[in-house]
């Protein structure tokens, strides 16, 4: 049995994880991301526990950078190529170690980073090869509320899931 009251930190991908993993330019070369109001709610419901957000990805994109401004995203790591390394230095910083996060990628530029984590998790649509090395399979794909899921099950494995429910929702309530 994992001790899921030691997560501290979930740390997310990008492309394939917060986005369904297409890469779409428009006819200027923009760049456009899809992101799940329902994964943003999952990460604006952990304000209420101790479990803080890192978005590590191996591209930059600025979109990305909007949406982690918009969910309050303090950690935000783009156009890394050596994932271990930056959560490592994370870790560091956060005085925290692997046993205490939680990692969602969905492929094998995040195993290295993901390997040694308490939790791994991967979403529904993630390489069937890249699966058998998570401990948890999302029920949703990339960018479709795969991050909610694994949210709902870290939280459910910390038997915090209802608490933080309510406290959300007193939240809101005081808007």
């Amino acid at each position: 049995m994992k001790d899921f009251k030691k997560i501290k930190l979930l740390v997310c991908d990008c492309d394939g994880v917060l986005t369904d993993g297409l890469i779409v330019y428009d006819s200027h070369s923009a760049e456009l991301k899809n992101f799940s109001a329902h994964d943003g709610l999952g990460i604006k419901m952990l304000k209420h526990t101790d479990i803080q957000v890192a978005v590590i990805t191996g591209r930059y994109s600025k979109m990305l950078e909007r949406r982690c401004q918009d969910l309050e995203i303090r950690f935000l790591f783009q156009n890394i190529q050596n994932k271990k390394r930056c959560l490592i230095e994370l870790l560091q910083e956060l005085c925290l170690g692997f046993e205490n996060v939680a990692y969602i990628g969905d492929d094998w530029n995040d195993y290295l980073a993901m390997q040694d984590c308490l939790i791994k998790i991967a979403p529904k649509n993630a390489p069937l090869s890249f699966q058998k090395t998570v401990d948890h399979i999302t029920e949703n794909p990339g960018g479709y509320g795969a991050v909610r899921d694994a949210i709902e099950y870290i939280l459910q494995g910390k038997n915090d899931y209802e608490k933080t429910l309510m406290l959300f929702l007193e939240d809101l309530n005081k808007m």
